[in-house]
């Protein structure tokens, strides 16, 4: 309802776009997502939701890049400590 009644609050995508992750409906959640980032570019948690999409499709190039995008924004996320290296070892051609 809220992306009917709200559509340019982006937190609501950001929402649909979780749950619909959660459902394993990645291309609607990146859809959703893609709504999210051209509402607020800086969202770091659809950036790095779009990055979890990207490893969930074995598109490591493109998970990383999400990954570092939202990294820069926000440096106190999770995912730069373990995953960003994860996936840069994975780029490189190293099994994780």
């Amino acid at each position: 309802k809220v992306v009917v009644q709200a559509p340019d609050y982006a937190e609501g995508w950001n929402k649909r776009a979780t749950v619909l992750f959660m459902m394993d409906e990645h291309a609607l959640s990146s859809a959703d997502i893609d709504k999210v980032l051209a509402i607020e570019p800086r969202h770091f948690g659809a950036l790095a939701g779009q990055g979890l999409i990207h490893i969930a499709a074995e598109r490591w190039k493109e998970a990383l890049a999400f990954m570092r995008r939202a990294a820069a924004i926000n440096p106190y996320l999770a995912e730069r400590e373990t995953l960003i290296p994860a996936l840069e070892r994975k780029v490189e051609g190293v099994p994780l």
